[in-house]
């Protein structure tokens, strides 16, 4: 379903609204990017559960930062699964993908979860005690940058699309 699409920095603050709310619209971060996605380019954002089980490094793990697996799930539903996917893109969109994990991990010292916020997030003192924390605002940090980094891609998307018309 198709929808009006929101100015990016509109829909990076309502991807962290609901990354920051505490009820039952609460999001996680892999979830907060892949909003944020399907805001911009107008998709249903009930699409957004889809990366339910990726939050805390997937599963509460504390491997691969929710920002990171977010973007690749926003960009593979684009490329793949959305009205006017552009499978096309495949190629470049891998080899940018892969420079964003290296600017990530150089920016922030790591990619992993865990060393990002020095939580055990797969249990639930170890969730209490990440949201007790200061950790939720460094999140914050990291998805805004990774949306940041996704509008040259999306916009790469609307160029192609352009150009096909």
């Amino acid at each position: 379903m198709k929808t009006n699409p929101l100015p990016p920095e509109e829909a990076k603050a309502d991807a962290l609204a609901r990354l920051a709310d505490t009820g039952p619209g609460h999001i996680h971060c892999s979830q907060a990017v892949v909003r944020f996605t399907l805001l911009v380019q107008g998709h249903d954002p009930d699409l957004t559960t889809i990366g339910r089980y990726l939050g805390g490094g997937v599963v509460g793990m504390g491997e691969t930062c929710g920002a990171l697996t977010g973007a690749a799930l926003a960009l593979g539903l684009r490329d793949f699964h959305l009205p006017g996917g552009a499978p096309e893109l495949e190629p470049p969109t891998a080899e940018r993908l892969q420079e964003l994990v290296r600017e990530f991990n150089q920016k922030f010292g790591s990619r992993r979860c865990r060393d990002l916020t020095g939580m055990d997030l797969s249990t639930p003192d170890g969730m209490e005690k990440f949201f007790q924390s200061e950790n939720p605002e460094r999140c914050d940090g990291y998805i805004s940058w990774m949306c940041d980094r996704l509008l040259p891609l999306l916009a790469a998307e609307a160029a192609t699309e352009a150009s096909d018309a």
